[in-house]
Order: structure tokens, then C-alpha cells, then sequence
């Protein structure tokens, strides 16, 4: 059905291209390029030449980069490879080390020059301050400047920019309208690709790694140095005596993968450089490499660990459903030349790797090339797209199985919101509430709804009893990500632990 309805549009088009053709036949002149090379600037003069409206370079640019995203789109479409895109970074911005950044502490969308905030970092200058879905419009400096009045989001972008201990004054406008300035002190934040938390448990310890990053001098160190030094904790303290009878939980839910030089140098154990995760946790051995990778010229490329002896501990992976890219090696590496057990829920399924190729630079804004350039091979030949990881199941619950609430506006008796829906999955969760008390999910503010509202506003002191107002999304989003955070109340983890106490 989708082929056959392109099909239509394409032939609408080649008979609306026919007509417009015909028409412009007889009013310009239509001198053909030589080559395809010269079809954009082809396309360029001639608008400028007969284009109604002027064109000027900020035009020509955004054209050009609209070409370019569509011809790469267009390549990745064709081949289902959702992973090839084009990607942009600031010039204006210093590199920011993935272990920590100064800012506000926001994760933010464009609209063209304005900024919905997306995610607010735990502890960050934000915190309490900027909340999912406010819409950064402006600055106030020595007069307001509204970023709809600038040229682009580049330049807007610039009046975000702040070292340690800047105050800004943000223009914010709330889903409910209402605007209003709201004072921020730059701090650094922390973003560890690898960190520890103390479990509380006897001969148990806990290491997530949340992404892949690659070492770039006085930026990044890499979260495979990242890694060792955590991991050298661990080891002179948790796992240090009968280590034999102790665990390692490594935590790889929710990591999206990122550098391949984390997992692996692709130097010798003997190599001067530092040693990749793979090569910090696993056995050298010639004869089985941990995994392989393709690329089109169809040479494989091994990858072996670098420990002499095995770790004198047991290892347990966690993974979950957003467990990807180089996540899915290392646990894959770690299943089947390690022989440590992965628990938790099937892993994303991603076989291919990318890697980057500069474009060009316009505009302040640097342009880069994502593009798949092989695939990735574990056990002798698998390929985890078509062969997934062996996992032991452990069902999340609680409050992990709850998405994000965002507030978009008040709601009340009567009414239906798409927004609505996550607030009730929270308030099952809050509640607890099970059986014939659980809350509808479909974003129907019902009587049982509106109870459950009335009950929650009552004990967080919220006026507004019997809506769901901002005050009370506050306080919910509040509630929410300081559950989330909670080790106690991750239901897989605390499973696991379960699992290791009681084998």
C-alpha cells in the first residue's frame, strides 16, 4: 500500500512537473548543466536570477545543508539504515567532555530560535528552577532580547553560553503561557560515562556505564580510563579480600553505545597505550578473538582481550531493551568469552557500527558526516541483529517502568489529555494501587482520576486540589526523579541482588 501510494504521488508530480515545464518553456531560457556536480548551484543562479524574492547567503547556506541532509537521508532510506545522518555541532561552544560540562543543566530541542527544555539534569544549576517542556524565549540583559527577533538559533545559541558562576537571566514561558525571568548561576556539572554506587551489601559492588566515550587530550579521558579507576576502587576495597566469593554488578542498561577505542585499542596487552574495558576485564586469547568488524573492503578486523588470568571475582551484566551498539559488545564479549551471566531484558539488536567524516563549516555551525561503515560479529560469527544476546529475564518495575510525566497545560474533570496519560501511570505507582483501584491510562480525567489527584495535591500541601495545575506536575516531577535515582526502588537491580545472595 505505501509503495503504491508513492507511486501516485511520483506520477502526480511527473504530470504537475510536465505542466510547470511546458509553462516555463516559453519564459526562460533552460540551459542544462554539464554534470550532476553543478545541479545545486545551477538551481542557485537561476533562482537568484528569476526568483521573485531575493535570496541572500544565509538562504544559499540553509539550502545548501538542506541538500546535503536530504541526499544523505535519501542514501540512508534506501538501504533501511536508520544510523547515516548528517550532524551538526557549534564552533562558537568549547569541546565538552562527556565526563562533565558548565551550564544550566539542561537537555534541550529547537524551535526555531527559541529552546524547549527536554530533560533537567539531577543537582544541576536548573534544578528546581526549569522544568520538561518550558520554552526558553529570551534573555534579559540590559534589555530583554526575545530570540524570535535574532537571525537564527545559531546566534540565539550564543546568549546561552556561560563559564562557572555566570548569572543569567532566562526569558521563560511555562505550557500554561505564563512568563516569567528566572535567575541562574552557571555551575559545572557532572555527567560520569562511568560511575560506582554503594549498594550496601556485603561482597557485592555496582559499576554502571552509562555511554562509550573515546579520549580527545584535554577534553575527555575516556571512559575506559574512566573505567579503570573506578574499577581499581572496587577492586582495593569491595572485591579485594576472598575476591572469589564476591561480585561485580556492571550495569549496561540504557547505554547507547558510543566509541569503539573505550572497549578496545586494538593495540597488545603489552601496548603502552591505555587498555580498553574489554582488555581490562578479559583473557588474551589468540585463538578467540572477543568479536570482529566488517567494513565494505571485507577485511576483518579481531579484537582480543588483554588480561593474563581471568578476574578472581564473579561478574553480573545488567542490560536492558536500550542496551545498544558497543553496550551489546560488551556484554555479548562478556557472555560468551567471559562466561558471565547477562540478566535483565533483550538487548536493542544493533550489528552495525558508524563512524565520522568531516563536512564542511557554515555559519558557525560544524557539519559532519554519521554513516554506517560495517558490521560488528561476536562468537564466532554472530550477528546480534540476528542472533540476540543470551539473557537471563528479570522484569523491571515500579517507578522505571513509568515514562517521564510532562506537563502541558491544566486539566480537570471531564477532560482528555495525551499528557494525562504518564501522570496516571505515576499515580498507580505512587499509590500503589492495583486490580479493580488501578487509574485508566488513556488520559480521560475520570472521578477515580481526579480522587487520585485530590489525595496526592492534599498530601504534597498543593492548592488546586481537584486539577492537575503546574504546581502539582512540580511536585510530581520532583517526586519522580528523585525515585528514579533511588537504587532501592530499581526493581531489576534489586532482583539481582536477590539472585546473588540466594543463588
Amino acid at each position: 500500500m505505501v509503495s503504491r501510494k508513492l507511486g501516485i504521488l511520483f506520477l502526480i508530480s511527473v504530470v504537475l512537473a510536465f505542466f510547470a515545464g511546458y509553462y516555463a518553456s516559453n519564459v526562460v531560457e533552460q540551459p542544462s548543466p554539464t554534470n550532476r556536480n553543478d545541479l545545486f548551484n545551477y538551481v542557485t543562479r537561476i533562482m537568484d536570477e528569476y526568483y521573485y524574492y531575493d535570496l541572500n547567503d544565509v538562504d544559499e547556506q540553509n539550502a545548501l545543508i538542506a541538500s546535503i541532509e536530504s541526499a544523505i537521508n535519501s542514501y540512508a532510506l534506501a538501504n533501511n539504515d536508520p544510523y547515516t545522518r548528517l550532524v551538526s555541532s557549534p564552533l562558537n561552544v568549547e569541546p565538552r567532555s562527556d565526563e562533565k560540562f558548565v551550564g544550566i543543566g539542561v537537555n534541550v530541542s529547537t524551535e526555531d530560535n527559541l529552546y524547549r527544555v527536554q530533560y533537567v539534569y539531577p543537582n544541576s544549576a536548573a534544578e528546581n528552577k526549569l522544568y520538561p517542556n518550558d520554552l526558553i524565549i529570551g534573555v534579559l540583559e540590559d534589555e530583554a532580547i526575545y530570540f524570535e527577533d535574532l537571525s537564527s538559533s545559531f546566534e540565539s545559541s550564543t546568549y546561552l553560553v556561560g563559564n562557572i558562576d555566570d548569572e543569567k537571566i532566562l526569558i521563560v514561558e511555562d505550557p500554561d503561557g505564563v512568563i516569567s525571568n528566572v535567575t541562574i548561576i552557571y555551575k559545572e556539572i557532572d555527567t560520569p560515562t562511568a560511575y560506582t554506587k554503594d549498594l550496601v551489601e556485603d561482597g557485592i559492588a555496582y559499576l554502571r556505564i552509562t555511554q562509550f566515550s573515546g579520549y580527545q587530550e584535554g577534553i575527555t579521558a575516556g571512559t575506559d580510563r574512566v573505567f579503570y579507576d573506578r574499577l581499581v576502587e572496587l577492586e582495593s576495597t569491595i572485591l579485594n579480600e576472598n575476591p572469589e566469593n564476591k561480585t561485580l554488578i556492571l550495569d549496561l542498561r540504557d547505554n547507547p553505545g558510543g566509541s569503539l577505542s573505550a572497549l578496545h585499542n586494538q593495540k597488545n596487552s603489552n601496548s603502552e597505550d591505555f587498555q580498553g574495558i574489554t582488555q581490562q576485564l578479559l583473557r588474551r586469547d589468540l585463538e578467540n578473538p572477543l568479536f570482529t568488524m566488517i567494513p565494505k573492503s571485507g577485511e576483518i578486523n579481531y579484537f582480543f582481550g588483554g588480561q593474563n588470568t581471568s578476574k578472581p571475582y564473579d561478574i553480573k551484566v545488567l542490560v536492558n531493551e536500550n542496551s545498544a551498539s558497543a553496550a551489546e559488545v560488551l556484554a555479548a564479549v562478556l557472555n560468551t568469552r567471559g562466561g558471565y551471566t547477562l540478566y535483565g531484558n533483550q538487548t536493542y539488536g544493533k550489528g552495525v557500527y558508524q563512524n565520522y567524516i568531516y563536512i564542511t563549516d557554515i555559519g558557525g555551525i560544524r557539519y559532519s558526516l554519521a554513516y554506517t561503515e560495517g558490521e560488528w560479529f561476536y562468537d564466532d560469527g554472530k550477528n546480534v541483529s540476528t542472533d540476540p544476546l543470551d539473557v537471563e529475564p528479570i522484569d523491571q518495575g515500579g517507578i522505571h517502568m513509568v515514562d517521564m510525566p510532562i506537563y502541558d497545560g491544566e486539566v480537570s474533570f471531564n477532560q482528555l489529555s495525551q499528557s494525562l496519560i504518564n501522570y496516571q501511570h505515576f499515580l498507580n505507582y505512587f499509590f500503589d494501587f492495583s486490580g479493580d483501584d488501578l487509574l485508566r491510562t488513556d488520559g480521560y480525567f475520570d472521578l477515580a482520576t481526579e480522587n487520585a489527584i485530590i489525595a496526592f495535591n492534599t498530601i504534597n500541601d498543593v492548592d488546586n486540589e481537584a486539577v492537575l495545575s503546574r504546581e502539582t506536575a512540580i511536585r510530581i516531577h520532583q517526586i519522580y526523579m528523585s525515585d528514579k535515582q533511588d537504587i532501592q526502588k530499581d526493581v531489576q537491580l534489586q532482583s539481582l541482588i536477590d539472585i546473588i545472595k540466594n543463588p
